[in-house]
């Protein structure tokens, strides 16, 4: 299966963001703004940058809120990053995704 991907556009940060593998009736540039993801001019996200005005680039939601750059992957679905299990579910350390724990699988 071929799936839409992200990856955050700020130097040195590590963040992906996976189409979902069900069928999601949205699409994709939807999906990644709901999952928190920023589409800015380049020139507004990289200074410097040589491209042209009209081109976006994306920042991952721990980026745009100055939690970044993920550093390190792991199994956070809005950016790949580190997540621990905490009581209230696993938990990003860069985006603070939390992602509740099934009823089965926390004791």
């Amino acid at each position: 299966m071929i799936r839409n991907a992200v990856t955050c556009d700020r130097e040195g940060c590590l963040a992906l963001y996976l189409e979902p593998e069900e069928p999601v009736n949205a699409r994709f540039e939807e999906l990644i703004t709901e999952a928190g993801w920023v589409l800015r001019p380049a020139a507004q996200v990289l200074p410097g940058h040589p491209a042209a005005p009209d081109v976006l680039a994306h920042l991952c939601p721990a980026c745009a809120a100055g939690r970044g750059p993920v550093l390190e992957r792991g199994k956070c679905p809005t950016c790949t990053g580190l997540a621990e299990d905490l009581e209230a579910g696993s938990t990003c350390h860069y985006c603070r995704k939390v992602v509740p724990h099934l009823a089965d699988e926390w004791c």
